[in-house]
């Protein structure tokens, strides 16, 4: 029997949360100062693709697929623990969802040509194989499953105990027992930096220079944008792809390559992370140490250890 998508999906992701954090709020990691004087940039690259770049704080968060690899292991435990329980469980086919951008992809705005030329700004499709089957998943209410599965309602079944939070509960914790414990706020430094980053860099002077030019670049070719972020959110663009739709990308993506818009936005945002990392490196490193252990747990449940 299988329970629906939502309703387990949305249960894992509470429990898996706090198992991973301990369940604590308590912070020992903040992002310094403010900004003050901007850093020195000693180099700017000249790159349109934004894929490949690797910024400072992506070493301590995971890629999609470090996600994938830790729901494979989560689902493979949730079913082994079920099973002990006389349920003959599998995890939920999770819905299609359009392909995730590669790495820092759009970061900066759209800057795959080749894409913006079939899909504009719209997200990539799932690649094939990706997608589940269009036949629906059966789906159960048997409130004994549910306590088993979630902790919740009765404390045991047929003589078994049910573990914390259930099969559920007991999958989180078997993926997070060889990491070190986070608090809260610890568990989401790396992307309340990577957001804190951003910030800076789009007020800093020469990204704000740099999203002048492309601009200028934009409204030559007859748009009225104030930056690269912009179109994306155009009413006009975001039911489905349209012709002018894909000319505005291409052209987005000719004014990104004219004013090397993505180089002088990733140098200057660089420099801001390496600051972030260098005032939060403690806390970091053992968020890193952290997601290493629990991809560590994941491969040796799954057999798992490189991309499908």
């Amino acid at each position: 029997m299988q329970l629906t998508t939502e309703r387990v999906a949305a249960a894992l992701l509470l429990i898996a949360l706090s198992a991973a954090t301990g369940c604590s709020s308590g912070s020992d990691a903040g992002s310094g100062a403010g900004a003050g004087a901007e850093p020195e940039v000693k180099s700017t690259p000249t790159v349109l693709a934004a894929a490949s770049l690797k910024l400072p704080l992506d070493a301590y968060q995971l890629s999609s697929d470090e996600f994938d690899r830790l729901a494979a292991a989560q689902s493979t435990l949730v079913a082994r623990c079920m099973h002990r329980f006389g349920f003959a469980f599998r995890m939920p086919d999770p819905p299609p969802q359009p392909e995730p951008p590669d790495g820092n992809e759009r970061r900066y705005g759209t800057t795959d040509r080749a894409a913006a030329a079939k899909y504009g700004y719209q997200p990539k499709p799932p690649p094939p194989g990706k997608a589940p089957a269009s036949k629906p998943a059966p789906t159960s209410d048997d409130p004994a499953e549910t306590s088993v599965l979630l902790g919740k309602g009765q404390r045991s079944w047929k003589g078994k105990p049910i573990p914390e939070k259930g099969c559920a509960g007991e999958a989180a914790r078997g993926l997070s027992s060889g990491a070190p414990p986070l608090s809260d706020s610890e568990s989401s430094t790396a992307q309340n930096l990577s957001a804190e980053s951003f910030t800076r860099s789009q007020r800093d002077s020469r990204v704000r220079a740099v999203l002048t030019q492309w601009a200028r670049c934009m409204k030559a070719h007859g748009y009225d944008y104030a930056t690269p972020l912009d179109p994306p959110g155009d009413p006009r663009f975001t039911a489905r792809v349209t012709a002018q739709q894909i000319e505005t990308a291409n052209a987005d993506i000719t004014c990104k390559k004219k004013t090397n818009l993505v180089g002088v936005w990733f140098a200057v945002e660089s420099r801001y992370q390496k600051d972030l990392v260098t005032e939060n490196r403690t806390t970091l490193e053992k968020l890193r140490r952290n997601n290493q252990a629990q991809l560590a747990e994941a491969a040796r449940v799954t057999g798992r250890t490189t991309p499908r």
